[in-house]
Formats: C-alpha cells, structure tokens, sequence
C-alpha cells in the first residue's frame, strides 16, 4: 500500500471517528446514570465502610497498627484518605465521595487507556471507540458487590500498562509512546501491586510475553517497569520507617492465623466453570483468526491474576475480580478484532448468536458480584427507632455483620478490629489442632482466643456500647465466647430489638426505648 493509499486510509478513519464520537459519548453517559441506581442495590460494601471508619480514626490522630488493628499493609488506608479527608472538608457523606471517587479511578483509567489505543494506531481502533460504553460497564456495572474494593480500582487503573503493553508488542508505523504516556502509565499500573504485592504477577506475566514477541530481554526493563519498581520500592521504605509495626506485630499474627485459611475447593467450582467457559469464547468468537497482542496481553493477565486467586483462597468475590474483570474485557477485544489482511471469515463482524452467546458468558462471569451484604431498610428503622447515635460492638467474624450497619444508623464502632475474626480463626484453629493430635499446637491457639476475648471483655466494659449485634451464623465462635461467665454476666443489661437472616442487634437496657 502506498504512503497515499495509507493517508487516505487514516483520513478516513479519523472523520468515521469524529462521527462516532458523539454518539459513543452519549451511551457512556448513560452508562453513567444507570450505574448510581444499580449501586445504591450494594451501597458502600463491608470493607469500604471498615475503611471510611479507619479513615476518620486516623484523621482524628489514631495510629494505625497501635490504635487500630488492621490487617492489610498501610496503601489500603492511604488509597481512600484523601475522599474521606475532602469529603469531611466539603461537609459532605464520606459515602458518597467515595462513590465519586471509585468513579473518577475508572474514567481516568478508561480515559488514558483510550488515548493510549488512538496513539498506538491499533487496526481495530475504530471498533474500539464504538465499544467504549460496554468496556465503562465492566468498571462500573459489572463489579456489583466489588465496587470500591481495592482490586477494583487497581484494575481501573491497570488498564492504561496492558494497553502499552500491547503497543509494545506489536509497534504501529514506527509510533512510539513518549515519556510522559510511559511514566504515567508505570504508576497507574504501580497501583494494584501496592495493593497486594502478588499482583505483581499480573505485570510480569504479560511483560514477558512483550519481550517475547520482541524476542528482546531488554523489553523487560522498560520505562514503565521501572516505574513500577521504584514506586513499590519507596512504598516499602515508607512502611518500614512510618509503620513497623505492621512487619513485626502484625504480619505475624496475620501469617499464624487469617493468611493459614483456604477453602481452593469451593473457589475452584464458584470460579472455574464460568471462566473456562469464558476462554473458550475466545476461540469460539473467532475461529482460526490468532489473538491479537491487544487480547493477548489481556487474557495473560486474566490468568495471572487468577494465581493470587488461588493463593488467598478465600473466595470473596472481590478477590477474583481482576481475573473475571480482565478476562471480560479480553472478550471484548475478541470482539473487535480483525483480519489485518481482510481476507479471512473470522475475522468478518460477528453474527447475532455469537454476540448473544458473548453477552451470556459476560453475564455468567459477573454472577458472583450479584448478591448484597447491604442491612435491610427494615433493620435499619428499627435500629434508629430505638436508639439516636449509638456505640456499636460485634459478636461475630464477619466484617459485614457491624460495616455499614453501623455507619447505616449514624453509629460509633467501639473496636480497634473491625470483627472477631481472630478470635474465631484462633478458635477454628485449636479445634483442628485438637483434632490431629498437635496438642502443643491447639494449646497456642487457645492462648491467642483466650487472650482476644480478655481484650474484647476489657473493651465492652470499658465502652458499654448501645447495641451489641450479633452474627447469627458463627456458633462456633459464639459458644467460645459465652463459655466466659464474664461474658454472659455482660449480656444480661442487654435486650433484643431487631433481627435479620444475618444478626441480631441487642440494645443495653435503659438505652433508647425501654424493653
């Protein structure tokens, strides 16, 4: 083809840009506005709310890891203090702008990662601008219960690197990203390996495959990379000097206790089906036509984000998010893709089946993000009929038996943690010791639980919260814990006032309305 063939054939392309712009514009708005009622079905999710909480404790000069007990690395805070921070400025629902927040992190991550496709020059950019609105639906519809949660915004912001990276791999007449885009795109990218450093694998899975493709090593230490290293560096020099105590008390006990729970069986069936099935469409979309590096790199991180998956093994939803998230988004770009030759079938336009049959894998994949932990509306009036501004206390393992609840009835959470979760895995743990004959082992494990509920007594009598509330499923825990005369003479100044599936929210009497 000749230079003016290729002119012309860029010509063309911007003016069918320019006309596709405003349309696309007017559906990611819509996208938009559909988005703020879909989340009010979650609200502010559990952990989000634990954070806002911890967030405005620091703020009023707690120290974190002395004052307050968390289990995730200081970036966790750090990432949603400045909201909460300009929220309380503003006098504005620190919920709110966080929402507004998560939202900013996936337009901006959307937003660069779209001008790093324009200036790449893809072959399949024009369908990527048409595509726009469904890729602002996988960050802002598709995450559901997910929304806010730390690996949904690192992935927001991991967009712009695999998509220099896949630039990388297969450069477009002679363009070639500037300094600015690279640095740029190596901090956003630098985002969701703060978050937890086994993302890092969700780096160096696709870089490796740029420098193969390149068959280059020195692929590997691109600017961005760099970037990245020196960012995660820094951060680790940081919590060395501001918050050893998270390396030396904390990490411990998190090593001893909540990090030694994994349940792979049922994340592998809650998991896998829906995945399989999903890179099985990638075939299936487009038969014989090879992945691009654009899907390439996104289907390589797809699968490296589900060993961090697999290596937690918790099965929250949250966790596989950047798996199904990235591996949707790898759909997407099937969809799109080409024949540069244009000549081969498979790469025609999709027919109407398999656009259907695209639609259903996406929907399948996001089914784990469907369900809510929100309080109902019902609980909620109860709770504040009874009682204006309480203290909140937790019995109970599960962050989202006391968050939002307690935010939800304008209330003050008492703890330094934010459950009993270790008390209850301590307890869990002496149980399956006991049971395999590791005595001395059961015996540390009942320390820990014994040690817990002395400090959990210390601050209920200290506190003497308005409500109690009460994880109904945690019988394990909830035996352990009245097993204690001490306990039990507590509970007797209190009263049940409401009840879900979930809890039951006890009021101290005299308190409130009267029992």
């Amino acid at each position: 083809m000749t230079a003016f063939q290729n002119q012309t054939l860029s010509n063309a392309v911007s003016l069918a840009e320019r006309k596709e712009q405003p349309r696309t514009m007017v559906l990611c708005l819509l996208i938009l506005a559909a988005a703020v009622p879909w989340q009010l079905r979650w609200g502010v999710i559990p952990d989000t709310s634990w954070i806002i909480t911890m967030c405005e404790r620091m703020l009023a000069g707690m120290r974190l890891y002395v004052d307050l007990f968390e289990v995730n690395p200081p970036f966790t805070p750090w990432m949603f203090l400045p909201a909460v921070a300009l929220a309380h400025t503003l006098g504005l629902s620190p919920e709110v702008m966080i929402h507004i927040y998560a939202y900013a992190i996936c337009l901006l991550g959307l937003g660069f990662s779209a001008l790093i496709v324009r200036a790449a020059g893809f072959a399949e950019n024009r369908a990527l601008l048409s595509m726009l609105p469904l890729f602002l639906a996988l960050l802002v519809i598709f995450p559901g219960n997910a929304f806010s949660e730390r690996e949904h915004l690192g992935v927001a912001l991991l967009l712009p690197l695999l998509v220099l990276m896949a630039w990388r791999a297969a450069p477009t007449d002679e363009r070639a990203p500037g300094p600015l885009v690279v640095v740029l795109a190596g901090l956003c990218g630098s985002v969701l390996v703060l978050v937890k450093p086994h993302y890092a694998l969700v780096v160096l899975v696709p870089a490796i495959y740029v420098a193969w493709r390149r068959r280059s090593i020195w692929m590997l230490f691109a600017i961005e990379y760099w970037v990245i290293g020196l960012v995660c560096l820094g951060y680790l020099v940081a919590v060395l000097y501001f918050y050893p105590q998270f390396l030396d008390v904390i990490y411990p006990v998190l090593a001893d206790t909540y990090m030694r729970l994994r349940v792979l069986q049922p994340v592998l069936i809650k998991y896998g089906p829906a995945y399989l099935i999903a890179l099985y469409m990638l075939r299936f979309l487009r038969p014989g036509l090879p992945l691009s590096p654009l899907v390439t790199v996104f289907v390589l991180a797809s699968l490296a984000a589900t060993g961090p998956l697999i290596y937690q093994a918790k099965g929250w939803p949250y966790h596989a998010f950047p798996a199904l998230c990235l591996m949707a988004a790898a759909l997407l770009l099937r969809a799109t893709q080409i024949d540069p030759t244009g000549q081969s079938p498979a790469g025609m336009a999709m027919g109407t089946p398999r656009k259907l049959l695209l639609a259903a894998t996406i929907v399948a994949n996001a089914i784990p993000f469907l369900p809510t932990q929100k309080p109902s509306a019902e609980l909620i009036a109860t709770i504040n009929d009874a009682v204006e501004h309480p203290t909140v206390a937790l019995i109970g393992s599960d962050i989202a038996a006391g968050h939002p609840l307690t935010r939800m009835v304008g209330g003050n959470w008492i703890s330094t943690y934010c459950s009993d979760w270790l008390g209850t895995f301590a307890t869990y743990f002496s149980q399956v010791e006991a049971q395999s004959g590791n005595q001395a082992d059961a015996q540390h494990y009942t320390r820990i639980a014994d040690r817990y509920i002395d400090g959990k007594l210390a601050e209920l009598e200290t506190a003497r919260p308005s409500l109690v509330v009460v994880q109904k499923g945690d019988a394990m825990w909830t035996a352990k814990l009245f097993a204690r005369p001490e306990i039990v003479r507590f509970m007797q100044n209190y009263h049940q006032i409401a009840e879900d599936d979930t809890v039951k929210v006890l009021l101290r009497n005299g308190t409130g309305a009267s029992p």
